[in-house]
């Protein structure tokens, strides 16, 4: 059904929300919403949803077997710049394009492109009705080399989409809409957060986090795009023989199959959440900072979606990771050998990052008795916090031993916060061995990890992890002075004992987007930047000669 929608907006002291929670994307206003003389007129779509039947097929709130459980169901949609939507030119020829789409009910709404394209110089927003919700401005940065593109969702059953043209720029953009994700479980505070049980465990808890909080920064949340659904999953950005930043996450074989695997078109719009964690370790009462990456293309595989073999998905991230999301790259070990202890962490139901810990040996084992000692089985120990179990959405998250190596990839298990039946907070959950990836589900490399993170064949069965840009430990730095922190107008760089060669400075704010750069020969102990200009946030400041580095963390009130 098409009709044309009238909405009234009111802008009047409107937050524009946190410049540190979204999708990778330039930030900014959507332009129509500071043109009064733009007419409120356009296009909306309405979309026929499922019946609650539909929706709810698949989903058995117990079943800790088979996970994980779909959050969302996409609705296919043939929707373009030609057959859809509301052109409007504005007083200095600058176009904006509008529409509006509704799906009756929907906790929350995300779109799916089949081609998309923008040329240098445009701008697309998407909202809601209030003006509350922001995600954009996508630009040609956003451009993949599949032409394909997916967007975090929007709460709620309405959202309108916006496309701004440039008077001055004639290439024509490519938007083509696929599908709408209709998200109908776990989405009432968005993203899966606050979706877990109560026994949960925020990673950053004392003493459960204690020894854990650079290795937690691995530990990514994946919106998974399969079998017309959407699914929360967790992964482990990985470290790799050769040191260099390769982006690779693993995830479990189960997670890419609901019925068929998912397709390479599908895997290019999974999102990755980096950061989803809360900074107390009490539950926090709004979502807190992150960063989404999009898109990925599978590497290796276990096949048989974790029936019969280790349960591995291998992918890797289309883009690199911004030096200012602070990544780690986990370290692994494929020996093989028993961890006496360690922890699991991950993002139960889509939620914030919990941890789970285990203080007895790892035992050997098979998975939905196949007969094949793929899997490590894990009894989690009662702390001061909770127990720390895994629920839905934790699936593929990793299991570390004792000394933060990555040993095992969430299948799933018996471990529950409430007792019921076969399942409790002591009851068993089982982990894809690291050992069994490595070489064990097939002679292909497509079967492997061996041949992606030991890529020059070294033979080796162990490797640390590693920090890809360290803020400097607490003391390390007397060379250097950053202050006030927080800084309103002025940043202040004092040098104390720094070699007076060339320096360069760079500041990057939370999505790695390069604000201020400056290489001089510093011929002065101080050194003043302007940060008037910047949005209250956190930023990195990198200070780097031709001998060393450094980076600092500020913010900006």
């Amino acid at each position: 059904m098409k009709k044309i929608f009238c909405i009234v907006f009111l802008f009047i002291a409107v937050s524009w929300g946190s410049p540190l929670i979204s999708q990778i994307s330039e930030g900014g206003v959507p332009p129509s919403f500071a043109h009064s003389e733009l007419s409120s007129y356009f296009q909306e779509i309405a979309i026929t949803v499922p019946t609650p039947d539909e929706l709810y097929e698949d989903v058995n709130y117990n079943d800790k077997i088979n996970l994980p459980h779909r959050i969302a169901k996409l609705l296919p949609l043939d929707l373009n710049l030609e057959n859809s939507g509301t052109w409007k030119t504005l007083g200095n020829g600058d176009r904006i394009w509008r529409l509006g789409l509704y799906a009756e009910n929907a906790l929350s709404l995300g779109l799916y492109f089949n081609d998309f394209y923008l040329p240098k110089g445009y701008k697309l927003f998407i909202y809601d009705t209030e003006g509350k919700q922001v995600k954009g401005a996508f630009t040609s940065l956003n451009n993949q080399e599949s032409h394909l593109f997916a967007t975090e969702s929007i709460r709620g059953d309405y959202l309108i989409i916006e496309l701004f043209q440039p008077e001055n720029i004639l290439e024509k953009p490519i938007l083509s809409i696929s599908d709408i994700a209709y998200s109908y479980k776990n989405e009432e505070n968005l993203n899966g957060f606050g979706g877990s049980d109560d026994c949960e465990i925020n990673a950053v808890c004392s003493p459960e986090g204690d020894g854990w909080q650079t290795v937690k920064r691995s530990v990514v949340k994946i919106r998974v795009r399969v079998g017309g659904g959407n699914y929360w999953c967790s992964g482990v950005l990985l470290n790799n023989a050769n040191y260099d930043k390769t982006p690779y996450v693993l995830t479990a074989d189960h997670c890419a199959y609901k019925g068929g695997y998912a397709s390479p078109e599908d895997v290019n719009q999974w999102l990755f959440y980096f950061n989803y964690e809360s900074a107390t370790c009490a539950n926090p009462t709004s979502e807190p900072q992150y960063v989404s990456l999009e898109g990925a293309h599978k590497i290796a595989n276990g096949g048989d979606h974790g029936n019969s073999g280790s349960d591995f998905y291998l992918v890797r991230l289309n883009d690199d990771i911004p030096e200012s999301i602070q990544p780690y790259y986990s370290g692994w070990t494929a020996s093989g050998i028993s961890s006496p202890s360690g922890a699991g962490i991950h993002h139960p139901e889509g939620d914030i990052k919990k941890i789970s810990t285990y203080v007895t040996p790892l035992i050997s084992s098979q998975w939905s008795n196949n007969g094949v000692y793929s899997h490590w089985k894990v009894v989690w120990a009662e702390t001061p916090n909770g127990w720390g179990v895994t629920e839905g959405g934790s699936s593929g998250s990793p299991l570390f031993d004792e000394q933060g190596r990555v040993v095992g990839t969430l299948t799933g298990g018996y471990a529950a916060c409430d007792p019921n039946g076969q399942i409790g907070p002591d009851k068993p959950d089982f982990y894809g061995a690291f050992s069994y990836h490595w070489e064990s589900n097939g002679t292909a490399d497509t079967l492997q990890l061996k041949p992606w993170l030991d890529p020059g064949n070294t033979g080796i069965t162990e490797l640390n992890g590693f920090v890809g840009i360290p803020e400097s430990p607490e003391g390390a730095n007397n060379l250097f002075d950053v202050y006030p922190n927080p800084v309103d107008e002025k940043l202040i760089i004092r040098f104390n004992n720094f070699d007076y060669s060339t320096v360069r400075i760079e500041i990057f704010n939370i999505f790695g987007k390069n604000l201020f750069t400056s290489e001089q020969r510093i011929i002065t102990t101080e050194l003043a930047i302007d940060t008037k200009s910047f949005k209250p946030g956190i930023y990195f400041v990198k200070i780097r000669n031709q001998q060393q580095g450094f980076v600092e963390r500020i913010i900006k009130k």
